[in-house]
């Protein structure tokens, strides 16, 4: 596939991104459809939080133009591939409009998109501290 066309899963809410998914309950619920933005829902996303703790959005693979990048693949789905034995996944896949130009599934195929409800592009600190509180209470019930 031609590189230009291929799409980041996990991009920002900017000009020329595409909305691909909805936080619920910890996760990402992908869209059937990813779904235009306008500069109107970017303004509305960010006012009170940053878009990205709420929603993932799919913008073209900028390879080497990316922290993510290790130089020949996404760092990203790379890091949760090691995960996948520790989650709850479906043997079905979700339906996604984005997957036949996503690097996460052109790169390790079905698994991505196992995976793929699992990567919240940004958490917030607060989170980060529950998470990490909980983590302790569980070594320190132990």
């Amino acid at each position: 596939m031609e590189t230009e066309k291929i799409m980041c899963p996990s991009s920002r809410c900017k000009p020329g991104s595409k909305l691909l998914g909805i936080r619920q309950e910890g996760m990402i619920s992908i869209l059937p459809q990813a779904l235009e933005i306008d500069k109107n829902f970017i303004a509305r996303a960010n006012e009170d939080t940053n878009a990205e703790q709420r929603f993932r959005f799919a913008n073209k693979c900028v390879e080497g133009g990316c922290k993510q990048w290790t130089g020949s693949s996404c760092g990203v789905i790379e890091k949760m591939m090691g995960f996948i034995d520790t989650v709850t996944t479906s043997a079905d896949l979700p339906a996604c409009s984005l997957r036949p130009q996503c690097r996460w599934f052109l790169q390790v195929g079905p698994d991505a998109c196992k995976m793929c409800p699992y990567v919240i592009t940004e958490i917030s600190q607060e989170e980060i501290d529950i998470y990490f509180s909980k983590q302790l209470q569980e070594v320190a019930g132990r």
